[in-house]
């Protein structure tokens, strides 16, 4: 394959001795006649399709939708959409002719009984709680022995806060001096501060209406149906698989090459120069997508030589073009990193038996 961005053999041998060259006095007198060259075609190209889909739904919505601003159609398949609505890129609602009806909600008048309180304008509420000194165990010493007094009201004392929790005072229900919990005054429960003792709070949900708004009409009382198309328009990319994968040691460098880059229309035929395994690969993804109307097929191209040592060496050369002329990027290579291993195993392994001989 030769595109214009190829560079010729004699290019890369030039700048590779220039680089080199370079650093001559650390790696000697070594050029680039030392090096094996191969070339590596790279190949990034992507389908992305515009795609419309269309679908039939039957709506319902509270009151009055205001259909009257949407499009109407007969037949969607049918419908032609104007060039206008598919740059916008948005979702085009329409209304099928001759199918919005209303009709009234079963809640009647747009208002539901209220499910928190089932309609009671309030929640009950227990009116009393464990004192919280006692917890209602040693409430008062004397109450049965008493038998406590017939006719006391049922409903238990705000709760107190003895100054000391060993505290006993008179019992309230049989009159005991010093028999009864300081919390409770002997009832072992004190009044629930939600309901002050009521047994009874009001419903937060329907604010004490005993009714709540509907949520099948939104309170209007009346619901529209109608048949609802809707147009979209979607992008959807689909990658070609790399033949070759870029070299992992230079792959996040490769992004500052210079590609050559190709962007062709649903008509335009595939470039010319394009090698006959890039374009089988390419032509397998061309085929159309059902509601496909549109498409833009990118092709981007680069070619990285590997300069690799005819002999031994840990170094190996990458080289592309970019911006501003041919590039040189050096990695290591794989006699380097068998190498690299090697030295780090024996390190380790000395390492080991330095610990082994001083324990």
């Amino acid at each position: 394959m030769t595109v214009a961005e190829d560079p010729s053999e004699d290019e890369v041998r030039a700048e590779l001795d220039a680089r080199l060259a370079r650093r001559r006095g650390r790696w000697g007198a070594r050029t680039s006649a030392y090096f094996h060259l191969d070339r590596l075609h790279l190949l990034d190209a992507s389908v992305v399709r515009r795609v419309e889909t269309r679908t039939e739904t039957t709506r319902d919505e509270p009151g009055d939708p205001g259909l009257a601003e949407r499009p109407v159609y007969d037949v969607l398949d049918e419908y032609e959409v104007d060039p206008r609505d598919v740059r916008r890129g948005e979702p085009l609602d329409l209304v099928k002719r001759d199918t919005v009806s209303k009709r009234a909600c079963a809640c009647g008048n747009g208002l539901r009984q209220c499910p928190a309180c089932d309609g009671m304008t309030y929640r009950p509420c227990e009116p009393a709680r464990p004192c919280p000194v006692c917890a209602g165990v040693s409430s008062c010493t004397q109450y049965l022995a008493h038998g406590g007094k017939p006719g006391r009201t049922a409903r238990p004392p705000k709760a107190r806060r003895p100054v000391r929790p060993e505290e006993r005072v008179t019992c309230a229900a049989c009159g005991t001096p010093d028999s009864a919990c300081g919390g409770c005054q002997g009832w072992g429960k004190v009044r629930c501060q939600t309901c002050q003792g009521r047994g009874r709070v009001p419903c937060t949900t329907c604010t004490s209406k005993g009714t709540v708004r509907c949520r099948t009409c939104g309170g209007r009382g009346e619901l529209t149906s109608w048949t609802a198309g809707r147009i979209t328009w979607t992008s959807e990319t689909e990658k070609v698989p790399w033949p070759h994968r870029p070299p992992k040691r230079v792959t996040s460098q490769l992004h500052a090459g210079s590609w050559h880059e190709n962007r062709l229309g649903p008509g335009d035929p595939l470039p010319d120069d394009l090698s006959l395994p890039h374009r089988s690969l390419v032509e397998q993804h061309l085929d159309t997508v059902k509601g496909e109307q549109d498409r833009t097929v990118v092709i981007r191209r680069l070619t990285v030589v590997r300069a690799r040592p005819k002999g031994s060496g840990n170094r190996e050369y990458y080289v592309f073009r970019n911006v501003s002329g041919l590039t040189v990027r050096p990695a290591m290579s794989d006699e380097g990193r068998r190498n690299t291993a090697a030295v780090l195993a024996a390190a380790a392994a000395l390492v080991v038996l330095v610990l082994l001989l001083v324990t």
